[in-house]
């Protein structure tokens, strides 16, 4: 699936498309044309764009296979970046104290343990 993103003022309209040729034909003719020129697209999916190479701010072209690479190694960073940021927190000696996680400290009534009764 490819998708081709138009910007459009504040917004943005997004084309999909199953093949990679017809999808690149839609972004060289909305990229190539005109300054005055008013174009009409349609996608693969029964969405049509029409309207001036004027009001358009930008064109992206979009390959969702390797877009969802991107996001999986994205992911996977921040999985890394986050396991990394807890073991530092652990030893931390100012965040140990702060959230409790130093040792527990024996006091002479055994921590409220108590024998049972016979």
């Amino acid at each position: 699936m490819f998708i081709i993103n138009v910007a459009l003022g504040n917004t943005s309209w997004r084309l999909l498309f199953k093949e990679e040729e017809k999808a690149r034909s839609a972004f060289s003719f909305i990229s190539s044309e005109p300054y005055d020129t008013h174009v009409k697209i349609e996608d693969d999916f029964g969405q049509t764009f029409a309207g001036n190479i004027s009001g358009i701010y930008g064109v992206m072209f979009e390959d969702m296979d390797k877009t969802k690479m991107a996001h999986v190694e994205m992911a996977l960073h921040q999985a890394r970046t986050q396991g990394l940021a807890t073991k530092m927190a652990q030893h931390d000696p100012a965040l140990k104290a702060q959230s409790g996680m130093s040792p527990s400290v024996l006091n002479p009534m055994g921590n409220g343990f108590r024998p049972p009764a016979n």
